[in-house]
């Protein structure tokens, strides 16, 4: 400012003596610029601040959407984990329903097997009462045990009279469970057997067995709901150091075997 007045005093003064009105106007337009040079500084200055309190902002918001960002990411990752826990609940609920229904499921079957087992017992009071026969529910299986001595002559697989009218009456009560399976297997105590027929206890035991299945599917039984086993001296009842076990071991068994559609390989898992 002070150097825009100086030179126009300078070239007033070289250009030598000017009237007074020119010299007065001359002021006035030296004012109206201080005055437009002053306001222009105003207005400088009034637009640094406001840059500087933009910058300010600027900075504040930067601040604001970083944490912002963080707060999403927090956010984000918090959602994943729910997602993840939601997920595995959601496993949980549904292996937890599988597990009901499939309990369900045996429970029906056990209530079934054990008003079978009543109707057996019912049905085959008079042979159970006579000794010809046993009725038991073992490992969830209804199990029909028949002495040897009812069935066959020491040695022999073919069965005899009495036996056929025992397994008559058994058969005749088996084949109303058109949708059950049964095993029919053969037993017998450690005592070798001497017999060019029967080579071991297994083969006795498994000709017992199978004489048995022929005779109940010429009954009346379906021959795809019943099937045949020998397991010789492997399986005993009763010790087989005495007369009276093995009497207990020499055996055939009929089992009606758990439904296995129901009873599958979840059965284990249920129960642990």
């Amino acid at each position: 400012m002070k150097a825009i007045i100086y030179t126009l005093l300078v070239i007033v003064t070289l250009t030598g003596c000017v009237t007074k009105g020119t010299y007065n106007a001359t002021l006035e337009e030296l004012g109206k610029t201080k005055s437009s040079l002053s306001e222009a500084q105003n207005t400088i200055s009034l637009q640094n601040e406001q840059i500087k309190a933009q910058k300010i902002s600027i900075s504040k918001n930067k601040q604001e959407i970083a944490k912002t960002k963080e707060e999403l990411a927090a956010l984000n990752k918090n959602k994943q984990a729910l997602e993840s826990e939601y997920q595995n609940t959601q496993k949980l609920l549904d292996a937890s329903q599988s597990k009901l229904a499939k309990m369900r499921q045996i429970e029906i079957e056990t209530k079934k097997r054990n008003e079978i087992y009543t109707r057996f017992v019912s049905q085959l009071q008079k042979m159970i009462d006579a000794g010809q026969l046993s009725v038991s529910i073992e490992k969830g299986r209804i199990v029909l045990n028949l002495p040897n001595n009812v069935l066959f002559a020491t040695g022999h697989a073919n069965v005899n009279p009495e036996g056929k009218k025992v397994l008559e009456q058994i058969a005749s009560v088996l084949k109303e469970f058109k949708d059950r399976k049964f095993q029919v297997e053969g037993h017998t105590d450690n005592v070798p057997i001497k017999s060019s027929r029967y080579p071991s206890n297994w083969e006795l035991s498994a000709a017992r067995a199978l004489n048995v299945v022929h005779l109940m599917v010429a009954e009346g039984m379906d021959p795809k709901n019943i099937s045949a086993a020998g397991y010789g001296e492997f399986q005993p009842r009763a010790d087989n150091s005495t007369p009276e076990g093995r009497k207990l071991n020499r055996r055939i068994e009929i089992i009606m075997l758990p439904n296995l559609e129901i009873l599958s390989n979840e059965l284990p898992k249920l129960t642990k």
